[in-house]
């Protein structure tokens, strides 16, 4: 491609050039006055890279030779966003801009445009020969007299930009071309047409149609619809929480335009939740039509939608609500050519229907339309279509004003057959419609329940917590079954949004109750409607009582638990009370994956995976894992998630496990998951602990701690005792440690509401002896031995092993540590058989076996340095150093050595972490509860303390700097 010609405007296509890597892009948020001012570099929220880099080289030769190049493109297509790009990168490299926006109330004003743009030079106007000076303030109302000719205007411009460029290169953005004056349309061609031989970039940006869209052929940068690799990317970067089922409808609606991608899922989110887009013909760009645009979007064909005649407008709403190509009446003259005209559709010959130039043009008719006319249309569009056709239905649904209790029937039948196909989100919203056409208001209430049911398991907890309310407006259910099911949704609903465990354990004891009472059902489907509630009280149940030991719902599962399937039975059996009663269950639960089948509830594959949960043997179960991975609902993401991030954690997969947290954690607050949020946060908080990082530990404990202790999560505050524990231990804090497990529990005591008591058990037994308590360690990890914890699970059996080990005294140790060695499976928990290889080896080492000392702390070392587990690498170094030994490798050349102080502070270090991670100043801010203003003090000093300049060099520079321990 060749810049600096002397042919106007220049050649540049949109898909042949990639974005130059190195190229930072814009801010993601406003900066804040002492974050360093270097972006991040790699994101791309305009999703126009490769057009990005067409402009690159003209702005970075503009002090050799000038330029000129003119975006085109539809509204929204994003050339707004890449003149804003392009007055960044220019102020940035010390050019000046001068910018114009075209509004289509100055069109006729002659030099209108011309004036915008010249403003900020006219006070370097005199220096200009007088005979170009007097007819360039007469073009912009400076002087008295008759308007000049354009040619003169355009010489007197050019010479005044020539002076200002020889000063400071000028870089002219020229947007919304199409409604500039055409007095100042040529002026700015012929400025465009000379620019080369100035330090000038002219960049400007018009629609297809209009003066500029004519240009010469080969001298513009059209930008067509992104691809649908661009726009999925674009739009995770702009909306990374969407659900599945909200990013599927806006990705086929948005038709890759930028600026709906970013707005679409706003609107969306405003919408009436009763929209029936699911049920429209699969063929159309947006099902239905109907998908809200909100105002800006709305105006994107606005003007030229309402320049076709009425009729022309007629027969594309039918089009555009999905219907034919509609016949033209006789007598009456056809709206093709007005249409096929405006450039906005065309009647395809071959297949009869209408093609838009633009999903948005299909939803600008129906946003334009008023609402008789579409319900018109709609009515007119259902009498085309078979009686049972799910369009007809969706037709007919949206042409109703009042209660039609036949239609809501049809709409009720296919809701539930969509979510038997696990399309519970898009479900939701029609049997929503369904309750909103029903007459009966018991009826309408429990068909508002059904949707909430619908709506929670598809993940949409907010749209569901809408409904409850509706139903318990109208007439909350009275009749047994769908009384059974509200009451189930509401304790759903407020455990995962509210965090409250209370309408669980208050209403659903009673129901199962209720259906134990009731007796066997009399018919096949009395028995599927009893298993759909009785499965899910269960397992709401079940999580109360794991996170909160509530004995009330701990004592309706222990009445219930045979009432459910196996597989509920089984999963009660291992988190009822670990210790004691989960032995065999890690048999039975293989056994129960092998008989399941690929057909399986997604419920029966969360039953199993939570069980595995309970005895640390997730990751034995890719075949359930495979089939979860295909559910596509946050509800199913965010279990996965869960479940692989405390994996990950136990296997040493940290980096994996720390960032799957972060991301679900964010993930469950934009879908009003609170319950979850927090649950992700205390798997964020294992891995800080282990890598002994206190002021992140700290700073999610003061979020965690008050939530749990509101709330009762007793999960969540035992399991942070532990975690204190253990960065106390890590940084050899042993009474710190020591009071916190003795707290957890007393010696001796296993209590039964401590899930993953295990977990603790290496904590208890190191802080124990290294206290001066060592009688106790014993006491207790004999009562471990005798309840049997050792026969739950392989890990079970290495963790009670290992600190068994640690607990016997130094003349009698050996033994033990061989059989901690021994256990089967021992090198698949990296990080705490790392830490047995560091007692071990200290242990050798006080007994004067140096060199088998060495090995032991070596490869303790080796672990801990991989896992960044600093505080633990650092005592494995020195008691390396003790023994006498080698020491660590060296680094290689231009890191710290091992052992050295960091350059950060510990909060530094946090906030340094997350930043590196692509967290902006404000999510940083609200993790650590600090203000971005602090935020972007902190990174102000860390920027030069690490050596770097921009944020895209935050990791790289973290991991050189080495895990040392901050200053």
């Amino acid at each position: 491609m060749e810049i600096g010609t002397r042919n106007g405007w220049e050649r540049a296509s949109g898909t042949a050039a990639q974005a130059d890597p190195a190229e930072p892009a814009e801010l993601a948020e406003p900066m804040q006055p002492a974050e360093p001012v270097e972006p991040a570099p790699g994101s791309d929220r305009t999703g126009r890279g490769p057009e990005r880099a067409l402009l690159e080289p003209a702005l970075a030769a503009v002090r050799e030779t000038g330029a000129a190049l003119l975006l085109r493109g539809d509204p929204g297509m994003g050339k707004t966003a890449l003149l804003d790009w392009a007055e960044d990168r220019a102020a940035r490299a010390g050019l000046r801009v001068l910018r114009m926006a075209g509004a289509e109330a100055e069109s006729e004003l002659p030099f209108a445009a011309l004036h915008q743009v010249l403003w900020p030079l006219l006070d370097t106007g005199h220096a200009l020969p007088d005979g170009r000076q007097g007819p360039l303030e007469r073009a912009l109302g400076l002087r008295e007299g008759a308007l000049p000719a354009v040619t003169e205007v355009a010489d007197a411009t050019l010479a005044l930009l020539a002076r200002a460029a020889a000063d400071r290169p000028l870089v002219l953005l020229l947007d919304g071309l199409q409604w500039a004056d055409p007095a100042s349309a040529a002026v700015f061609r012929s400025v465009a047409e000379r620019a080369a031989g100035l330090p000038l970039v002219v960049i400007g940006a018009t629609r297809h149609e209009g003066t500029y869209a004519t240009c010469p052929a080969g001298r513009a940068i059209d930008l067509e619809p992104l691809d649908d690799t661009r726009a999925a990317r674009l739009l995770r970067e702009l909306h990374p929480h969407l659900a599945d089922w909200a990013r599927r409808r806006v990705l086929r609606a948005a038709g890759g335009n930028p600026l709906a991608l970013r707005e679409l899922p706003a609107e969306l989110e405003r919408a009436a939740p009763d929209r029936l887009a699911v049920l429209a013909d699969p063929e159309s760009a947006e099902l239905l039509g109907e998908l809200p645009l909100g105002e800006r979007l709305g105006r994107l064909y606005e003007d030229r939608l309402r320049a076709l005649p009425q009729e022309a407008r007629r027969v594309l709403l039918l089009a555009a609500l999905g219907g034919p190509a509609a016949p033209t009446p006789p007598g009456t003259p056809s709206p093709w050519r007005a249409i096929e005209d405006s450039g906005l559709a065309r009647l395809d010959p071959a297949t009869g229907r209408v093609r838009f130039r633009h999903p948005l043009v299909r939803a600008g008719l129906v946003h334009i339309a008023s609402s008789a006319q579409r319900r018109a249309a709609h009515r007119r569009l259902a009498d085309t279509l078979p009686p049972h056709d799910p369009r007809r239905i969706a037709h007919l649904a949206a042409a109703a004003i009042g209660p039609d209790d036949g239609l809501a029937a049809l709409l009720y039948a296919e809701a539930e057959a969509m979510g038997d196909r696990g399309a519970e989100a898009e479900a939701a919203s029609v049997m929503a419609r369904a309750a909103g056409l029903t007459a009966d208001v018991e009826r309408r209430a429990a068909r508002l329940v059904a949707a909430a049911e619908m709506a929670a398991r598809g993940g949409r907890l907010r749209f569901a917590d809408r409904l409850l309310a509706e139903a318990a407006t109208e007439a909350a259910p009275r009749t047994p079954e769908p009384a059974a099911l509200y009451a189930l949704v509401v304790a759903y609903v407020r455990l995962h949004r509210e965090c409250d465990s209370v309408p669980a354990v208050e209403r659903l004891p009673a129901i199962l109750d209720a259906v134990a009472a009731a007796g066997e059902p009399a018919a096949p489907g009395d028995a599927a409607r009893r298993a759909a509630l009785v499965e899910p009280a269960l397992f709401v149940l079940l999580l109360v009582a794991v996170h909160t030991g509530d004995e009330r719902a701990r004592a309706a599962l222990d009445r219930h638990a045979a009432d459910g399937s196996p597989l509920a039975a089984l999963c009660h059996q291992a988190w009822a009370d670990p210790p004691r009663t989960a032995r065999d269950v890690p048999a039975r639960l293989r056994a129960a994956a092998a008989e399941l089948g690929d057909d399986a509830h997604p419920l029966a594959d969360r039953l199993l995976l939570w069980t595995a949960m309970a005895v640390d043997t997730v990751g034995e179960h890719d075949a359930l894992w495979d089939r979860l991975a295909h559910g596509g609902t946050y509800v199913t993401q965010a279990f996965i998630d869960l479940a692989r991030a405390h994996d990950g954690f136990l296997h040493g997969r940290w980096d994996e496990a720390l960032a799957r947290a972060r991301r679900a954690a964010a993930a469950s607050a934009a879908h009003g998951y609170g319950f979850n949020e927090m649950m992700f946060l205390l798997h964020e908080a294992q891995v800080l602990a282990g890598r002994g990082d206190t002021a992140g530990l700290e700073a999610i404990g003061r979020t965690l701690t008050p939530w749990a202790t509101e709330h009762r999560v007793r999960l969540v505050t035992g399991r942070l005792l532990g975690l204190k524990a253990l960065c106390a231990l890590g940084h050899g804090r042993v009474g710190e440690a020591w009071h916190h497990v003795r707290s957890l529990t007393p010696p001796g005591v296993l209590p039964p509401d401590v899930p993953w008591i295990q977990l603790t058990l290496l904590d208890f037994a190191q802080a124990a002896v290294e206290s001066g308590h060592r009688d106790e360690a014993r006491a207790h990890l004999s009562a471990v031995r005798a309840a049997g914890v050792a026969e739950v699970s392989p890990h079970h059996a290495f963790l009670v092993a290992a600190a068994e080990a640690l607990a016997a005294p130094d003349d009698a140790a050996e033994e033990r540590y061989t059989a901690a060695y021994a256990v089967p499976g021992a090198g698949d928990w990296p990080f705490e058989l790392a830490r047995l290889h560091l007692a071990h080896g200290a242990c050798l080492r006080r007994r004067s076996r140096r060199r088998e000392a060495a090995a032991r702390l070596a490869a303790a070392h080796t672990v801990f340095e991989r896992l960044r587990a600093t505080p633990w690498a650092a005592q494995a170094a020195r008691e390396l150093a003790a023994a006498g030994g080698p020491g660590p490798e060296p680094e290689r050349p231009g890191t710290p050595a091992r052992g050295i102080r960091h350059p950060l502070s510990a909060q530094e270090l946090r906030i340094a972490e997350l930043a590196a991670q692509g967290l902006t100043n404000r999510e940083i801010g609200a993790r650590l509860r600090l203000s971005p203003r602090t935020v972007g003090a902190h990174l102000y000093k860390i920027f030069p303390k690490l050596g770097i300049t921009t944020r895209g060099g935050m990791a790289q520079a973290l991991r050189e700097a080495g895990p040392g321990e901050p200053t």
